[in-house]
């Protein structure tokens, strides 16, 4: 029997030595990792069934506020609110460290952070400290849909 596949999904903050298999699951997710460092990994949530990284979700900080970024799922476990409990935890930790806002891009979920909570923001009413992100700045396409939440 496969241990991994009656093993519940647990969340937890990025391990030891693992960077590299982190930011592989975030690119085959779709999403860009040419600017996520070791120190940004200590600002993510890792969701593992067994040994098997299932879903992250990370925020840069600057001051009280905050980028969400790189909220991935893998395929088989969307739709069953893995996204969602990765998203409420990372609000969670981020109220934890004094963040007030979130800001966000996507481009291919709006729905999803709208289902959650996000508003939609004009990208140039985000805060001056989100806008110099490397991922605002020159990463994320200007066709991105910007958002944000109050915490």
């Amino acid at each position: 029997m496969d241990l991994d596949s009656i093993l519940p999904i647990m969340l937890s903050g990025t391990r030891e030595g693992e960077a590299s298999q982190v930011t592989a699951f975030i690119s085959e997710c779709g999403l860009h990792t040419e600017d996520i460092t070791p120190a940004k990994l200590r600002h993510f949530i890792i969701a593992r069934k067994g040994s098997r990284i299932v879903g992250t979700v990370g925020i840069e900080a600057a001051g009280s506020y905050a980028l969400l970024r790189s909220l991935a799922v893998a395929e088989p476990f969307r739709r069953k609110r893995l996204g969602t409990r990765l998203a409420e935890s990372m609000e969670k930790y981020a109220r934890d460290h004094e963040v007030k806002h979130l800001y966000l891009l996507t481009r291919t979920a709006e729905a999803f952070f709208s289902s959650v909570g996000f508003n939609t923001s004009e990208r140039a009413a985000a805060p001056a400290s989100i806008q110099d992100t490397e991922e605002f700045r020159t990463l994320c396409p200007d066709t991105a849909v910007c958002m944000y939440k109050k915490l």
